[in-house]
């Protein structure tokens, strides 16, 4: 086929956009979380976990730091309801990744790198998902402990 990772999730992107107008589906997450995965690994250099029954982190860093990935396909600007994370029912990591995809290509709008205090002291715990939920914006996005790692997330998408 001859296309990069990113051709084919921008051609994917068009295909969920013709599938939501026909109201087959109403989401663009499908394969979100899994390239933020990957994209996380090849940029941080770590290894993703080999054992998906492995829910509390991801990937794993060369020096042993485990990174939870946390991902949202969002248009530009973002609509209510599209920056909330998943749950956290664990806080058995050392670092999350928040990843923002635009969601007409699935390219990287925004990602930094978090440590855990900073994601739970910035958490909600919401019963009814009995879990903790953060939003992705800009009180944890832009926090002083942030570390912005869109360029490299960018530079990994661009050479799948």
């Amino acid at each position: 086929m001859g296309r990069t990772v990113g051709e084919l999730l921008s051609t994917y992107a068009e295909i969920l956009a013709e599938l939501r107008e026909r109201g087959v589906v109403r989401s663009a997450n499908a394969p979100a979380g899994d390239y933020a995965e990957w994209l996380c690994s090849r940029a941080l250099g770590g290894a993703l976990v080999d054992n998906f029954s492995v829910k509390s982190h991801d990937l794993v860093l060369a020096d042993g730091q485990r990174v939870q990935v946390r991902t949202r396909v969002t248009s530009e600007p973002s609509k209510a309801g599209q920056l909330p994370t998943s749950p956290y029912r664990s806080w058995d990591f050392d670092l999350a990744a928040f990843v923002l995809l635009r969601d007409y290509d699935y390219a990287v709008r925004r990602a930094v790198l978090v440590p855990v205090d900073v994601v739970r002291a910035k958490s909600s715990y919401r019963s009814h998902v009995n879990g903790s939920v953060v939003m992705m914006r800009g009180a944890l996005l832009d926090h002083v402990d942030a570390e912005d790692i869109t360029d490299r997330l960018r530079a990994a998408a661009s050479e799948g």
